[in-house]
């Protein structure tokens, strides 16, 4: 009876006295309350719901809208007025009804209000749709009816009413509002009448153009010039209009933002599988742009200090020389101005947004912050307000422990009234849900900061790059820099979610540590000494883990450098068959950086298991304390202090890795805070002003003195010192020969000293002198590029910058028209002209799309003569007024190099200033002036009719070589057949491959089988126990205390005048209560064994804890040893045609991003998804075990669970996958504009190449910010699932807090960890999607592990080890294409050459030169016939033991990072006597001497040696194998005549037993040769003697030797 008497009065509070004037339930007491409750505030409820869903699904304006349409205008009216109506009723019946309103009446009008006012607003929305929804989204239109339901029950109680007397009358203001309510349902009806083909339409002006153009936005218009090959592709809707996402959060309501709910549109096309592309996601607010933080970020990091372009050349300088009105005297076209469609159509945008900053000289420091300083003036301010909100959030976590307690109190207390505790689950249910939006927002917020900041860095990074001096950037290589982009910057910005944390974690565990003195008094010191010792050992180790983690870092960007060089002469690697020697390096290189690594984890492990044991030794060493100071222990006080054991849990085991997180960023910041303060370039102190220089004089130096060495470094550090000793010690190590080679003293590197030279405006000056007599260094020091050390230069025009064709041609992974054109308008009279004199048009015919054919990276898909063309033909078309050509006839034959003179440097260029390097003595004589070199000074100059008397420097070109030679006319590695393969669009490379859908379940088993199955088995057993010791400590306190009992009251010496009574602590006048207190105490008897179980399980736990941890740890290093190792031997296994159609960057992003997310991601967050799964599966468990009503919310609860996290994955995980392709293409142009930089500055294009970078890196930016949009709509879906949750708990323990039937130890049990439920699901929620996402990095290199494309490896048999003895080659009847659908490129081959014999090979373009050998050496298979060495066949040997039996001097020189030893003899064959000989007849002795002997760097691809001398290490090499059979692919193209008779003769004497193939690009080289194969179109044309052939008028070389004009009695 008492039971329903309080039911009665709480219905009565609720509902008002009794009340049967239901229409429904007529004959129930509370009829009328459950009839408002089903009818009015349900269907409302329903309303407002859907109405709100759409209102954040609307996210733009469509172009044919309803902004004209009046039934939606009347509809919005009607809105508007209904929902002050329940307003308006409840005012007036607060003033004049003579009855007080019930609480469900102000409920239903409330909720009346509110779903009025939300569909205000939907209809508002709806306003900005198509015609289709004229009459609202089907939801909604379901939804109203209800409404009208309930407007007609309410009307028709009035009738009922007003037609019998005797029942209870409603008020005659209720009577009104019913009607009125009714009528103005009926209006909202009417308004839905009109049809969308009734609706009038209203039109948007000006759609598709983004309020805030992104900068990877087309600019172009219909007015724009239609250049540039990259187009958008939009998608359309059915009405004909792009379906752009738009911006995002541009027309987001407040609700849309407070929900996240602007992302549907994002989550909806992920859901569709139509995510694919960058395109299809959000464009970055104006905000996160990246030209607007390189702007906002530029003006503090450069102070402000403007100028038109990234290098200040005498103030400013235009990007466009074309736009400037005075073009110069000499243009080439001066009736056609040029204009730079960068200029035009894309930089023109950001005119007033985008400017450059004046370099200056970081050695000031007044002249620029520091790179902290800038960061934290950039972004501080918010970054630190963001601090505030952390504070209140981390206060709300306690609100929830000590709000529960006070529930719990109440449940356990008769007397207090009921209103107090719906008054504590409100307060539950209102901290939890401001809880979860503050937090959300704010981690939304600082990624926001974090966008900005990688913006910030990326682009400074790359600026600088632009600008530092190439002596100075020489103390770190490509992918060191490459690496400070891209793993220093991702760790400087991480810091943003690590630092807030470095003070917000102490907080929190100081405030659990206070309300643990207030359960447990004194004895929770026992517990904070634990705490102060395992912080001093966590200090300790991280000190160990920082100083690991840098030696890490130092060991990848080594590993990253080496393999970089090995992609780029990967050619070279197996033509020498050294496949497994630098295999071997690149395995030293990556043990010691698994031995950091390992470090690493390991210490990590020791962090993990401490901090993870923690709250459990913590809470058995607090009780046990206080057990044995004489206390008692209850429910009240284990489960009080249980709980905050468990707060503990998440900041302890988080602080660790906070700590690691600034320590790594600490590193970084400084690594790249060292790369920025390098010198850069500064014109307006290396030349001297204009005015002081003679005006007859285009360039003047006098007494100058230039130099390579980059300037020393002013600090050193006690690593740095170290490294100096070790580098000391010749090793052949790589990672001491990088640090020996930052470190020597430059000591014989070459200098140039006293040059004095002055040129005269449109003067053609010759420079000449012998292989590294340094005019290729001339040519530097006159575009800046080496370190002034004395003298003066001057130039008269700085600004428009210098027509540079260096030596070795740098050529763009672009269209052949696109390198041309390098950023300027495409004139189709100047652009022939220009491909006319450069000898490109025989070319663009050949290629499968004419000029539109793309080059691959590096133009690996170019001879070498054709790069070198392609290079000299963009130099051209910029018009400078000085052109800097770098012997650009090396490269071409004969006929070619005589056209390109006479066309090209005589013909277009006649009126320009020129300086020639070269060794063709014979174009010299048309010069104005020659320059003779030798040792890096000057030692003659005067007219070329003194200069070239000197017989040792007269060598006249009269060779008349006719064919086009492998580095002009044939693909270096596979020829043009190869080219027409591609489509007829000319797309080389295609777009990176990228998998849709789900992870497949096959890369999880690679990584499993990666880990061993023994071991990861184990590992999932050590994390079972684990877990369920974990549990099983929390369930012992629980039977603990419910199986205990005894009537001793608390120790009153402790607690002198307390009584505990009734659940309630009474001291003196005060009353304290306390939550799940019972009189129930444990028994003095029974402590001993309930405490020694308890520490018994704790130990148990302790144990399986560590074997986790380091089985974990260890198991990550095993997979990742094992991916790396598959990886390395799936790409040295690969045909050379992979890496032609593949972009380096591709590859190094598979050996630096998705390597290092294998090595400390992916088991990072796989570590803790797992964790995360055992603990929600436990938590499960433990809650249905102490409260079973749980599982009926479990069910729906997991439903709707399963369902967001799927709809979640489908966009997420194709997000991090579009992620992972945009980021190759700013690593790839980054990679490629270090190597261009000379040509890029000299050309002035390095304003365009910065926004080409932010371009790319914008693309990237925008897919990494919408996914993150869509992990914290993930956040609201799962932190709006866990309020429910709580609010659930909270609510029922209010109605059943008067049925205590479970005992208090398994309802705090069950309470305890409902409250960390929440946070489980997320964890595991977000960890497993992350640890999907990382395991596209696995997926990615599976791709290459397994689907690579590899060469026949093994043979059939083994030849003999004198094989081949003899040197006898046969081609019979060999047939090769490149691709089954292509012509043969050797059609039918057959020939013989004789043991010892030389046969020269000749053929124009495509002829199938390269081919020979490229079959010879097995780099491609052939479809048909034989190839024989000394009788065996080829194709039966393995391709290593084939390979080193033969020897090749490769076209292309390729000297890696080490000593010249190992340059010369990698596998330490030789004895240092044998090298010293082959590099004197080699002619290398003295260089090699000068820069200190055989232990010398070579340094990053060679560079400490000129190309002429690199080709002469390649000579060496071949020397030194004494190869029965030699093939000779243009070897000393690059060399001076003189230098090139001496070897021609060495390799005579040398090779006279060989057999030896010569490809030529002299033809004296093969005119002593026993015979000479001519090939055409893939056949063998003539094979005889040269005599025999130039004796025959008819034949094809005597054509080929006539067509250069020259007599070929010379050759005979």
């Amino acid at each position: 009876m008492p039971t329903m008497t309080t039911r009665e009065g709480v219905l009565q509070d609720f509902c008002g006295p009794p009340n049967n004037d239901s229409l429904i339930w007529p004959d129930k007491a509370y009829g009328y309350c459950k009839e408002l409750l089903v009818f009015d505030v349900t269907s409302y409820a329903l309303l407002a719901v859907a109405s709100g869903l759409y209102i954040g699904q609307i996210q733009y304006t469509e172009h044919e809208n309803l902004k004209r349409s009046l039934a939606v205008r009347g509809r919005l009216s009607v809105s508007v007025v209904t929902s002050f109506l329940p307003v308006l009723g409840v005012i007036l019946s607060l003033t004049h009804a003579k009855k007080r309103l019930a609480p469900v009446q102000y409920l239903t009008d409330s909720c009346t209000f509110f779903a009025w006012v939300v569909h205000s607003l939907y209809l508002v929305k709806l306003r900005r749709t198509g015609t289709k929804h004229v009459r609202g989204h089907l939801p909604v239109l379901l939804m109203w009816p209800l409404t009208l339901l309930s407007s007609v029950v309410k009307v028709a109680r009035v009738f009922r009413n007003l037609a019998h007397k005797d029942r209870v009358e409603l008020d005659e203001i209720a009577r009104i509002v019913a009607f009125v309510e009714f009528g103005l349902q009926l209006l909202y009806l009417v308004s839905l009448l009109p049809s969308r083909r009734h609706a009038r339409k209203n039109y948007e002006r000006n759609r598709g153009r983004p309020i805030f153009p992104s900068i990877n936005d087309d600019a172009t218009d219909e007015t724009s010039p239609l250049v540039g090959r990259h187009r958008r592709s939009y998608t359309l809707d059915e009405y004909g209009l792009i379906s752009d996402l738009g911006i995002a959060e541009e027309q987001g309501s407040f609700l849309s933002k407070l929900f996240l709910w602007w992302i549907q549109p994002l989550m909806k096309r992920g859901a569709q599988g139509e995510l694919r592309n960058p395109e299809d996601v959000f464009r970055l607010p104006k905000s996160l742009q990246t030209h607007h933080v390189e702007n906002a970020f530029g003006r503090i990091f450069f102070r402000g200090n403007l100028a038109q372009g990234v290098t200040d050349y005498s103030g400013a300088y235009d990007a466009s020389r074309g736009e400037d009105p005075h073009m110069p005297a000499g243009s080439l076209f001066t009736d056609e101005p040029l204009h730079s469609f960068m200029g035009t159509s894309y930089s023109s945008q950001y005119d007033d947004e985008v400017p450059s900053y004046e370099v200056r000289n970081p050695k000031s420091k007044s002249a620029r912050p520091t790179l902290l300083r800038a960061l934290l003036r950039a972004f501080g301010v918010r970054f630190f307000s963001l601090g505030i909100v952390k504070f209140i959030c981390d206060m709300l976590t306690f609100a929830g422990p000590l709000l529960l307690n006070a529930l719990v109190t109440f449940m356990e207390t008769e007397k207090e009234p009921v209103v107090n505790g719906w008054l504590y689950a409100l307060g539950l249910f209102l901290s939890s849900l401001i809880g979860a939006f503050l937090s959300i927002h704010y981690n939304y917020q600082i990624f926001k900061i974090l966008i900005r900041m990688r913006a910030a860095l990326v682009t400074t990074t790359y600026r600088k790059a632009l600008v530092v001096s190439s002596t100075a950037v020489s103390q770190f290589t490509t992918g060191e820099i490459v690496n400070f982009m891209s793993v220093d910057s991702e760790r400087i910005i991480n810091v943003c979610r690590s630092f807030h944390e470095l003070w917000s974690l102490p907080v929190k565990i100081a405030v659990s540590l206070f309300f643990l003195h207030q359960q447990l008094g004194l004895a929770f010191l026992t517990g904070v000494a634990f705490t102060l010792l395992l912080i001093a050992m966590t200090k300790w180790l991280t000190v160990k883990i920082q100083k690991y983690f840098e030696d890490l870092m130092k060991h990848k960007d080594g590993r990253i450098k080496v393999m970089s060089e090995i992609l780029y002469g990967i050619r070279v690697i197996k033509f020498y068959a050294w496949e497994k020697h630098f295999m071997r390096r690149i395995k030293e290189l990556r043990d010691l950086e698994l031995g950091s690594l390992k470090g690493v984890k390991y210490l990590d492990a020791m962090c993990v298991y401490f901090w993870a044991t923690t709250p459990i030794l913590i809470s058995v060493l607090s009780f046990a304390t206080y057990s044995l100071l004489g206390n008692q222990l209850t429910a009240a006080k284990i489960f009080t202090s249980l709980a905050l054991f468990n707060m503990l849990i998440g900041p302890l085991n988080s602080f660790p890795w906070v700590l690691n997180a600034v320590i790594q960023a600490w590193v970084s910041l400084k690594r790249v805070k060292g790369y920025l303060e390098l010198q850069e370039l500064d014109p307006s102190s290396y030349y001297n002003p204009e005015g002081t220089m003679d005006p007859n004089s285009y360039l003047e130096i006098k007494h100058g003195g230039f130099q390579w060495d980059h300037p020393r470094k002013t600090e050193s550090t006690p690593e740095k010192d170290d490294s100096k000793t070790k580098a000391s010690k010749p090793s052949g190590n790589d990672a001491e020969g990088m640090e020996q080679e930052e470190e020597e003293d430059g000591a014989g590197t070459l200098k140039l000293s006293n040059l004095n030279l002055r040129v005269g405006r449109g003067q053609l000056v010759g420079v000449i002198g012998c292989v590294g007599s340094g005019k290729s260094s001339l040519l530097s020091a006159i575009t800046a590029e080496m370190t002034k050390t004395g003298g003066s230069i001057g130039m008269t025009d700085l600004i428009g910058g210098f027509g540079l064709s260096p030596q070795e041609a740098w050529v763009q992974h672009a269209t052949l028209r696109d390198n041309v054109l390098f950023g300027m308008e495409y004139i189709a009279k100047r652009y022939r002209a220009v491909m006319e004199a450069c000898a490109l048009l025989e070319d663009i015919r050949i290629l499968p799309a004419g000029d539109q054919t793309e080059i691959g990276e590096n133009g690996v898909t170019l001879s070498g003569g054709q790069k070198a063309r392609v290079a000299l033909a963009r130099a051209v078309y910029q018009d400078k007024d000085l052109y800097l050509l770098d012997d650009p006839m090396a490269a071409v034959d004969v006929h070619v190099g005589a056209h390109i003179f006479s066309q090209c440097i005589m013909g277009l260029l006649r009126n320009k200033t020129r300086i020639l390097c070269t060794h063709h003595t014979k174009f010299l004589q048309e010069a104005d002036l020659v320059v003779v070199m030798e040792g890096g000074e000057i030692t003659n100059v005067g007219h070329p009719s003194l200069i070239l008397k000197n017989k040792d420097l007269l060598t006249t070109l009269q060779y008349d070589d006719p064919e086009d030679s492998n580095k002009d006319g044939t693909q270096n590695p596979e020829e043009w057949e190869e080219k027409k393969n591609e489509e007829e669009d000319g797309k080389l490379v295609e777009e990176e491959e990228q998998d849709v859908g789900v992870v497949k379940l096959k890369v999880y088993k690679a990584y499993w089988n990666a880990v061993g199955c023994v071991l990861a088995s184990s590992v999932l057993i050590a994390m079972f126990l684990m877990q369920a010791s974990r549990n099983m400590t929390d369930w012992w306190l629980s039977y603990w205390v419910s199986h205990t009992h005894s009537s001793v009251p608390i120790n009153a010496s402790s607690s002198p005048g307390v009584l505990l009574q009734g659940g309630i602590i009474r001291e003196r006048n005060s009353v304290m209560e306390l939550p799940w207190t019972r009189t129930n105490l444990t028994s003095g008897d029974n402590l001993v064994f309930y405490l020694g179980i308890y520490g018994g399980i704790v130990g148990a736990n302790s144990i399986f804890t560590l074997f986790r941890a380091f089985l974990f740890a260890y198991g990550g290093l095993c997979a990742t040893r094992v991916v790396h190792k598959k990886l390395l031997a799936s790409i040295f296994k690969a045909p050379v045609s992979f890496f032609d159609t593949t972009p380096i960057g591709r590859i190094i992003n598979r050996f630096s991003s998705d390597v290092y997310t294998i090595d400390n991601d992916l088991p990072f967050v796989f570590n803790i998804f797992l964790a995360s799964l055992f603990s929600t599966v436990g938590a499960f468990a433990l809650v249905c075990y102490g409260l079973p009503w749980f599982a009926i919310v479990l069910l729906p609860m997991f439903i709707l669970y399963i369902y967001i996290q799927n709809y979640y994955r489908k966009t997420s995980r194709e997000l991090r996958r579009i992620e992972s392709v945009t980021m190759s293409p700013v690593y790839a142009h980054f990679s490629e504009t270090l190597a261009g930089l000379p040509t890029i500055r000299a050309l002035r294009a390095t304003e365009r190449f910065r926004l080409e970078n932010a371009s790319k890196l914008e693309t990237n930016q925008r897919v990494r910010f919408c996914s993150f949009a869509v992990t914290c709509w993930l956040s609201v879906c799962l932190q709006m699932l866990g309020v429910g949750i709580i609010t659930a708990v909270a609510v029922i323990s209010v109605l059943e807090h008067r049925f205590q039937t479970v005992s208090p130890g398994l309802v705090g049990l069950a309470i305890s960890y409902t409250l960390s439920i929440s946070s489980l699901l997320q964890s595991m929620i977000t960890t497993f999607t992350d640890t999907e996402k990382n395991m596209v990095s696995m997926e990615r290199a599976q791709q290459y592990i397994t689907g690579l494309p590899t060469e026949q490896q093994h043979g059939m048999y083994k030849a003999p080890p004198s094989w081949p003895q003899h040197g006898q080659v046969s081609f019979k009847n060999i047939s090769f294409a490149y691709r089954p659908n292509l012509p043969n490129a050797l059609d039918g081959v057959t020939f013989d050459i004789q043991p010892s014999e030389k046969l020269g090979i000749v053929g124009r373009t495509g002829s199938g030169k390269s081919s020979l050998l490229l079959v010879l050496f097995r780099m491609v298979e052939i479809q048909g016939g034989q190839v024989t060495v000394d009788g065996v066949d080829s194709a039966h040997l393995s391709l290593e033991e084939l390979r080193s039996k033969l020897a090749i001097i490769p076209q292309d020189p390729f000297l890696f990072i080490g000593s010249i030893k190992e340059n010369l003899d990698p596998t330490g064959q030789f004895s240092d006597a044998d090298l010293w000989s082959v590099l004197e007849k080699c002619h290398l002795k003295s260089a090699v001497q000068s820069l200190g002997g055989l232990e010398a760097q070579a340094g990053e691809k060679g560079r400490k040696f000129s190309v002429g001398q690199r080709q002469l290490v390649c000579l060496a090499r071949a020397m030194l194998t004494g190869a029965k059979v030699l093939c000779i692919d243009e070897a000393t193209a690059s060399v001076d005549m003189a230098t090139d008779r001496l070897l021609q003769q060495t390799i005579r004497q040398e090779f006279a037993s060989s057999t030896v193939l010569t490809i030529a690009h002299r033809l004296d080289t093969i005119m002593d040769s026993d015979r000479v194969l001519v090939m055409s179109a893939g056949r063998v044309a003539e094979l005889a003697s040269p005599g025999e052939l130039l004796e025959d008028p008819t034949s094809v070389f005597y054509g080929l030797v006539n067509s250069g004009s020259n007599s070929a009695d010379r050759f005979v």
